[in-house]
């Protein structure tokens, strides 16, 4: 009895510990953007193909005509019809225009219009509307990565840097942002800027082959420490 009342004595004695003697953590940081860039190339363009048929009474058949027009022009091409328009002419016959799309490698765009000639007659006409040496999707992906390695890199220098700059500070990565993409061309325009400045008209049968971008990624970092206030 007489050690725990010395123990109940020595708990009320002791001082009292309100939030306010409590001093809370305070989160030192840093910020700064980081950047990187790689070039990405495609070996291959899309190209769009118009077709335009003259109606045979049978509107059934036309996207089996329209592929078989163009099923001679590209060896192992996956043509995809983008578009079926039926239209009329002023005798009030029915004709059709169809866009079609593929991609096609480099050795395959040099007599791609000849090509196309050949397969017009009459009823039907075949020409190269558009060529596009813009990347694939996988392309693009692939490129983003190595982008984000970059800047990982980047990353863990600048925080053994911030390390050094402030000893007895250990600070850690506390946030990575990544922003947009840009892509820029070889030219040193960005791609809207060159789609604004080109030609509707121009002839696309001229475009470069192995056309390569450059991509160009930004990131926001921030390098935070718990300290003492």
């Amino acid at each position: 009895m007489v050690s725990l009342a010395l123990a109940s004595l020595l708990v009320t004695a002791g001082p009292a510990v309100s939030a306010q003697n409590v001093a809370s953590p305070v989160t030192d940081t840093v910020t700064l953007t980081l950047s990187a860039e790689e070039w990405v190339k495609t070996e291959t363009a899309l190209v769009t193909l118009v077709v335009d048929l003259a109606g045979n009474g049978n509107s059934g058949t036309v996207r089996n005509d329209v592929l078989k027009a163009v099923a001679g022009i590209a060896d192992r091409a996956d043509w995809r019809i983008i578009a079926l328009n039926p239209q009329s002419d002023s005798a009030g016959l029915e004709r059709w225009q169809a866009l079609l799309q593929a991609r096609l490698p480099e050795n395959q765009l040099a007599s791609l219009g000849d090509r196309a000639k050949k397969a017009s007659k009459p009823g039907q006409q075949v020409r190269v509307d558009n060529m596009a040496f813009d990347p694939t999707l996988a392309e693009t992906e692939a490129t983003r990565a190595i982008l984000r390695d970059k800047i990982y890199t980047q990353v863990n220098a600048e925080l053994k840097r911030l390390n050094d700059a402030f000893p007895g500070r250990t600070y850690r990565v506390g946030m990575i942002q990544f922003g947009d993409v840009n892509s820029i061309s070889v030219s040193g325009y960005r791609k809207s800027e060159m789609m604004v400045a080109a030609a509707p008209s121009a002839p696309m049968a001229d475009a470069l082959p192995g056309v390569q971008d450059k991509l160009e990624m930004n990131a926001r970092i921030t390098f935070s420490v718990f300290a003492t206030p």
